[in-house]
This record gives structure tokens, sequence and C-alpha cells, in this order.
């Protein structure tokens, strides 16, 4: 009898192949919302476990499994976590190998952009209900991914040492005489040079790398690296720092300022579902859980910048500051969709060859 309910209980909870997956959402949307949660708690509970590949930071990967396995504790949550390029590249193997282990990854451009391109058979189309509360440029048409949270990466400066009038409103500003010398950039391309380029066409955008690249320009690799040469007076001022990094600094009483410029880079972090879930009960839970108004509270309380409208920054400052750059049309969005490695590839010789190496 134990051997018949285990054959029963494997065959309620196969591995789905990518049509499957997407007739189970199917099913799902059929049912009123009450119905649709005690299905998904109830095979959950059956599958026991979730496995979360993700990109971001070891204490963010913490924090959101620690609340979800809050919320569902029948649910063995683990994860795996990798640089976004890197995660790919395991995720791609192990598809093409049909090792069916990941349920659901959270991670950025460098992860999904990949699959979404040219590796769609790696993705299953899911719309969940709480995406109607996110805005379209923040989630896939198709249904291939809903972003979850915003890394906003603006200008840091040193708040008691940069005079007002001095402050960047654009990048061209930062080719002024008072800056020579005192700005770091990182070794890692990032998307700085892709951002400019979008405001500014190719030829003037290689013209100004140019420019930049003899403001005698301090080269450190890292974030924490460079936010710790401001305070320290090395430097006053820095490209590309993630808004979160700098209110963590500015809790603690550092005189850190930032500066959001036009144009400023909207990175997301997102959520997608592969097509071959092998616990899909328990990743659809944790899909709509990260884009719910409740997921989203969470992530906003860790001075995540949250994509659901509904949902306030918990630094009001940043909060109004976005408001106003948003209305100004100053963002640029790096999201799944806009993934391009040959114009990446291109971008990045040129940050490489006129920052870095200056050739």
């Amino acid at each position: 009898m134990r051997v018949l309910t285990l054959l029963f209980t494997l065959l309620l909870t196969p591995s789905l192949s990518w049509a499957n997956m997407e007739q189970f959402f199917a099913e799902l949307s059929k049912l009123v919302p009450a119905e649709r949660q005690k299905k998904l708690a109830a095979g959950a509970k059956q599958e026991g476990e979730l496995m979360l590949y993700s990109s971001s930071g070891l204490e963010e990967v913490r924090a959101i499994t620690k609340h979800f396995a809050g919320k569902y504790p029948f649910v063995n949550t683990r994860y795996m976590r990798k640089g976004g390029s890197q995660l790919f590249d395991v995720a791609h193997l192990e598809f093409n190998g049909q090792k069916r282990i990941v349920d659901v990854y959270w991670a950025g451009h460098s992860t999904l952009g990949p699959m979404v391109k040219g590796n769609k058979q790696m993705l299953a189309r899911y719309l969940s209900p709480d995406r109607a509360s996110i805005p379209e440029e923040y989630r896939d048409k198709e249904g291939f991914w809903t972003a979850t949270r915003i890394s906003v990466a603006i200008f840091a400066y040193h708040s008691q040492r940069v005079p007002k009038d001095k402050v960047p409103k654009i990048f061209t500003d930062l080719l002024n005489p008072f800056w020579k010398g005192k700005l770091a950039v990182d070794t890692n391309p990032g998307r700085f040079t892709a951002i400019v380029v979008e405001r500014m066409g190719w030829d003037k955008a290689k013209e100004y790398h140019q420019k930049l690249g003899q403001q005698d320009l301090k080269i450190h690799r890292g974030r924490t690296a460079r936010m710790q040469l401001i305070l320290a007076g090395e430097v006053l001022g820095s490209l590309d720092i993630n808004a979160d990094n700098i209110l963590d600094m500015q809790l603690q009483g550092a005189p850190l300022e930032y500066a959001m410029m036009d144009p400023t880079l909207l990175s997301l972090t997102s959520v997608a579902v592969p097509s071959q879930s092998p616990h899909p009960h328990a990743a659809t839970l944790f899909y709509d859980f990260i884009i719910s108004k409740e997921g989203q509270a969470l992530l906003a309380k860790e001075n995540n910048v949250p994509v659901r409208e509904d949902v306030e920054l918990a630094d009001k400052t940043l909060g109004q500051r976005m408001k106003e750059a948003r209305a100004q049309k100053k963002f640029v969005v790096d999201s799944p969709g806009t993934y391009d490695p040959a114009a990446e590839e291109k971008f990045d010789r040129l940050y490489i060859d006129t920052l870095i190496r200056k050739k």
C-alpha cells in the first residue's frame, strides 16, 4: 500500500514540460482566488520543497526565503547564488542535460536576458494575478518575467566637501575641472556606457568617454570600496553606486549624498519560472509572494525599491526624488527584455579602452 501511495504522489507532482507548465497555469487561472490559493498550498505541501536560483546578495536571499518559509512552513526552501552570467551558464547546462533542479529564478538581466532573447524554451509564461499592480515597463508582456525590485544606479558624493553648485545634474557636468582627480569608477563597465549611448548616440558618447578618461579617474573594483574612498577623502564622487548602498551608509552617519542625474539607470531584479520546475505549486507560491503587496513591503523595509505602485519606499526622500525623476523622464530601464550581447560587448570595449586602459 505504501508503494502505491508513493507512486501516486510521484504521478501527481511530475517534472512538467514547458507545455504542461503553461497548462498548469491555465488551469489555475480558472479558479477563484480562494480555491486557487487552497490548491497551490495543498500541492506545495505535498511537494515539500522549493529550489531558488538567484544572483541577488546573500542577505537579501536569506531575508526573502526566511519570510517565505514563515508564510509556508511546510515548504523546505533552498537556494543557490551565483553571479548573473554564471547563473545562466549553470541553468543552461542543467536544462540541456534535462536536470530538473531549479523551481524559480530571482535574478537580473544577465541571467534572464539570455533566456528571454535566445532560449525561451527554458522559461514558462506565467501571468500572476498580482501583476496587475505592477507598471507595464516592469513586466514582460508575454509573461516570461516580472520585476520584483529596482536597483537605482546613482552618483554618490561627499556631502561636506562638494559645493552645491558642483553637484552634477547631467553626465557632462563631470567634465568640469573641479572633478579632475576626484572621481572613482569601477573596473567593471556595468551599464554606464549603455545609458550614455541611449541619451547621446554612439558618436557623442564616444567623444564623451574620451574626455572623461582625461579626468584622472581613480579606478577601483566594487561599490563598497568606492564609497570608502569617498569617505576617506581620496575622491569626492563615484559613478554607479546603488541607492540602497548609500542609504545604508547614511543610516550609519556617513557624510554621503547622491545625485539622480539625467539619465539614471534602473536595473530590474525579476522573478521567472523555469519550464521544467519539479515543484510547480511551490514555485507559483513564491512567485506570487514576492510580487504581492506583502512581499514588496518586506523588500521595501530592507531599503529595496519596490515595483508595485501601492508600496512606498522606506526612505521617503528617495521616494520623492524618484517621483520627480520619473516625471522628468530621467530613467532608463535595464530589464531582461533589453538584453543585447552584441551591443554590450561594444559598450564594454569603449568603457575599457577610454576609462580603464585609456588607449
